[in-house]
């Protein structure tokens, strides 16, 4: 089945609740018929039983069925009672009580069905639409939601599963939704404390079990997503969905996020602590390409048992990947990007005496950063079956083109020494792939490497490299670089020629 599709139902059912998603109109019949859409959008057949007793409509047992694909078998989502409130001034509270059950059906062909039952809880919880049909706006808050598993039916019985739950304090936020020929969402959300927990245990040995708790002491989230209303939201073709319109850009951000894990079964052990002074992952999709951020700053993390000897405990500064990369063919020009940064990172004297007990090498804090952006062209369309599967059977002689590349920021600095550098080249693609050298790239890149004599030495001396092989890596760098301004310096420019020729500091190398 798609994963995808049921994400997004399930997901939309609870942003329905939460405000954050939700659709209305100016009566509460029209906000109904609006959700129904919604959910239908991303496949599912909705039906619920309804009743009207004066400016309330209660709408009870939900269920949105999907079939999963190639006809074997059936997902269904059932809510339990949703209200629906005219004001009388133009506007529409949405209500419901707490808990509101959620149970998912998963029912597989050739497999014993699975129920899986949840509670969605809320405190405070206040919801408003205002607006019109072609534009509303909500608000919400929530002095907390939550939501907890109740209970899982697999394999005929009831499953003993402990607790899973997930509580979010202090909600409050915005949504805008455009409908037209696409259907626009634009949110914002805040949110206080978030804790999460997981305990299962084996109920015919209390030696096995899993635990895990965590949370955040605040998040916040901003984001846009566009639907096609055409019904042709199909997760199995990305490519067909984009070019329908479907986009969204979003990304969350929170402050002070901690986790604990501990697992164990029969003997095998293991326990995790991880704790973050702040983050953000941000994604998004559209026809002009795909893109993830993730950052994390202040992180620290300890880890024992499992396969390791030895608890291993280590920190960054900022630890990050962002990727940017085109996801349709185009004639014209699109800009891509990768970066990694794993910024000051330290780790324990334990691990440290493993490999240099006496103390010679420095054990300052290391980085490696790698900041990449670059213009080119894609020549096949990356979510489309059949020319994938074209490019696999090496029918795409040529499945994309570099124009331009930048090196925005290289660093790897460890144990007293450091190496960066910058630069960028030109590329004629054409001609570099007809000469296969390097003709038709032009550009250069600067380097800089501080306190490697210093660092050979020290190796020397610990008996972990071999003179001999230190002084062929001196000699290798005297042929690339030149004294620099300071003592252990060296600098290195590398150039590129049109015509193929390779320079070290104005030296032919090519």
């Amino acid at each position: 089945m798609s994963n995808f599709r049921m994400l997004c139902g399930t997901t939309a059912a609870i942003g329905f609740m939460s405000g954050s998603a939700a659709l209305a109109d100016v009566t509460a019949d029209q906000i109904w018929n609006d959700w129904k859409s919604y959910f239908e959008t991303f496949g599912y057949e909705v039906t619920a039983s309804e009743a009207r007793v004066g400016d309330t409509l209660t709408v009870r047992d939900m269920r949105m069925m999907m079939p999963l694909p190639e006809d074997e078998g059936m997902v269904a989502i059932t809510l339990g009672q949703i209200g629906f409130v005219d004001r009388g001034d133009g506007s529409v509270s949405i209500e419901l009580p707490s808990p509101v059950p959620m149970v998912i059906d998963v029912e597989a062909e050739g497999e014993d069905p699975v129920k899986v039952s949840l509670d969605y809880l809320n405190t405070g919880l206040q919801i408003l639409a205002t607006g019109s049909p072609e534009e509303i706006a909500y608000t919400y808050s929530a002095d907390e939601i939550g939501a907890r598993l109740t209970e899982i039916i697999a394999e005929g019985e009831v499953k003993d599963v402990g607790t899973a739950e997930l509580n979010i304090k202090s909600v409050s936020g915005a949504s805008t939704v455009k409908v037209g020929n696409l259907r626009d969402l634009v949110s914002s959300m805040t949110t206080g404390e978030i804790s999460y927990a997981m305990d299962f245990a084996n109920p015919e040995d209390s030696s096995e079990f899993f635990n895990l708790t965590g949370g955040a002491d605040g998040m916040s989230f901003e984001g846009s997503t566009t639907y096609p209303t055409d019904g042709s939201f199909d997760p199995e073709n990305v490519d067909a969905m984009l070019r329908a319109g479907f986009a969204f850009d979003g990304g969350f951000s929170y402050e002070n996020g901690h986790m604990n894990f501990e697992f164990e079964d029969g003997s095998d052990q293991a326990k995790a602590q991880t704790s973050t002074e702040s983050g953000v992952f941000a994604v998004g999709m559209s026809p002009s390409g795909l893109n993830y951020d993730i950052m994390s700053r202040g992180l620290t993390a300890a880890f024992q048992g499992g396969d390791l000897p030895f608890p291993v405990d280590f920190a960054f500064a900022e630890a990050g990947l962002n990727l940017l990369m085109p996801i349709q063919k185009s004639d014209e020009t699109q800009d891509f990007a990768m970066g990694l940064t794993l910024g000051d990172f330290t780790m324990s004297d334990m691990i440290w005496g493993m490999v240099d007990p006496a103390e010679q090498l420095p054990r300052d804090p290391a980085t490696v950063a790698l900041d990449l952006t670059g213009k080119g062209k894609l020549s096949f369309d990356l979510f489309d079956p059949e020319q994938m599967e074209a490019l696999e059977r090496g029918e795409i002689d040529m499945p994309g083109e570099v124009e331009r590349l930048d090196v925005n920021r290289l660093e790897v600095t460890a144990a007293g020494a450091s190496l960066t550098g910058e630069g960028g080249v030109d590329v004629d693609f054409p001609t570099v792939m007809m000469t296969q050298g390097m003709q038709g790239t032009e550009g250069a890149l600067r380097l800089r490497l501080s306190g490697a004599n210093g660092l050979m030495d020290t190796l020397v001396a610990m008996g972990l490299v071999p003179e001999d092989q230190v002084m062929g890596a001196r000699m290798m760098l005297s042929m690339f670089a030149v004294p620099g301004d300071g003592e252990d310096v060296l600098t290195s420019t590398i150039e590129v020629k049109n015509d193929g020729q390779v320079l070290a500091n104005g030296q032919r190398l090519k």
